[in-house]
């Protein structure tokens, strides 16, 4: 895809497309699809994988960027549906997500941040919102314990501690799972 946004706002391609995956999957009949920070595709009920995203930019006469779209550990849930039938669901939810957030970056819509115009919208689809979260470092070590409070304009992620303490750290440094 080559959405005609500023280098900056590809930042936030994941976070959408992500949306898009949990949307088309939504149209398709898997209501219980959701986004599983930043940008795994989870079922709602119980916080598990359904699928996770694989993400790639560059840059080749404009830029450009690649969602590739792999199944994960509850992937069997969807085997009710036919592959072709989930991939153009996929894809159409990705199109469509994608064109909606840069007409609204083109828009203004994305001044304070590549998030912005989205982000109400991103919340609604993040299950583990406002419930027990732990923030894990890449080796596993737990970084905080709390709830999971937030996402910023720029994608990084916030617990709350027990003590009142605002945990904020960008996908790089650690991962969300429930507590």
């Amino acid at each position: 895809m080559r959405p005609q946004v500023p280098m900056g706002a590809f930042h936030a391609l994941g976070y959408v497309c992500a949306m898009g995956v949990a949307e088309g999957l939504r149209e398709a009949g898997v209501g219980f699809a959701g986004i599983g920070w930043p940008q795994d595709v989870v079922d709602t009920r119980t916080f598990r994988q359904i699928a996770t995203l694989r993400m790639h930019a560059g840059y080749d006469k404009g830029m450009f960027g690649t969602c590739t779209v792999v199944a994960g550990q509850q992937i069997g849930l969807l085997r009710d549906r036919a592959d072709d039938e989930l991939a153009a669901a996929i894809e159409a939810g990705v199109q469509a997500r994608v064109t909606s957030w840069e007409q609204a970056i083109a828009a203004g819509g994305g001044v304070a941040g590549p998030l912005a115009p989205v982000l109400s919208e991103y919340f609604d689809l993040v299950p583990l919102l406002g419930h027990p979260a732990q923030a894990v470092y890449p080796n596993g070590n737990v970084m905080a314990e709390g709830t999971f409070a937030g996402v910023d304009i720029w994608g990084r992620a916030t617990i709350v501690t027990a003590g009142g303490q605002e945990v904020e750290f960008s996908p790089e440094q650690a991962g969300v799972r429930p507590a």
